[in-house]
């Protein structure tokens, strides 16, 4: 994986959030906060408007959270592992615990948007999937990650 886009200090441990709107907001501050965004509100807004057009929830208590948006600055990889169940209108209808959040800056989108892609063809490794849904010590999850191949 590339380290500009993901690293170990791209997860994020969310204790409050127990709605979609509580983590996505829970996601922007984290991504103004790291230098991702330009606009927190901003990213905020494109996450919910995203999640309009379809669900970003994948199976197994996984989503992929993201927005292609002006406000993004450079393209980032972030894993927010949640204390509680997220009700998420997910594919199989089951509450998210971790979500995988995209900045995707509008240039550029396409080769980021390979970025989403390959993080979906991962999530089908069952290995894959209860690594970054068990594992709970940070060096070990960027560990688990960084097996997505974007360099």
């Amino acid at each position: 994986m590339n380290k500009a886009v993901f690293n170990q200090e791209h997860i994020l441990f969310d204790e409050t959030s127990t709605t979609q709107e509580e983590a996505f907001k829970s996601l922007a501050k984290f991504a103004y906060d790291t230098g991702f965004v330009s606009d927190e509100e901003g990213y905020f807004e494109g996450l919910k408007e995203r999640e309009q057009e379809a669900t970003t929830g994948f199976k197994d208590h996984i989503a992929i959270p993201h927005c292609k948006s002006s406000v993004n600055k450079k393209p980032g990889l972030f894993l927010i592992k949640f204390a509680q169940d997220i009700p998420w209108n997910s594919l199989d209808k089951k509450p998210v615990k971790v979500a995988f959040g995209l900045t995707i800056p509008e240039e550029g989108a396409t080769e980021h948007l390979k970025l989403l892609s390959l993080i979906a063809r991962k999530l089908i490794d069952q290995e894959f999937r209860d690594g970054v849904l068990k594992q709970d010590n940070p060096e070990l999850l960027a560990e688990i990650i960084d097996q997505i191949d974007f360099s």
